[in-house]
């Protein structure tokens, strides 16, 4: 994982998708605009080197397990 924390909000969004919600669907549940969810899903993609979902979730997962 890039030496860049994943900010609080960006958990709650890892999460959520964790859960197979669209990005609508964590709009909703998060309490932000569809436009915030994605600027936020950018940013962890790029935090953890990944370049979609699944790969986000799975590189998130692997470092909850170290």
């Amino acid at each position: 994982m890039n030496k860049q924390q994943i900010t609080a909000q960006e958990l709650v969004i890892l999460k959520l998708l964790q859960q197979g919600l669209s990005n609508e669907m964590i709009s909703n549940k998060a309490g932000v605009s569809i436009n915030t969810v994605k600027f936020h899903l950018k940013n962890i993609y790029r935090k953890l080197g990944v370049n979609n979902r699944v790969s986000a979730l799975n590189k998130f997962n692997e470092s909850l397990i170290k």
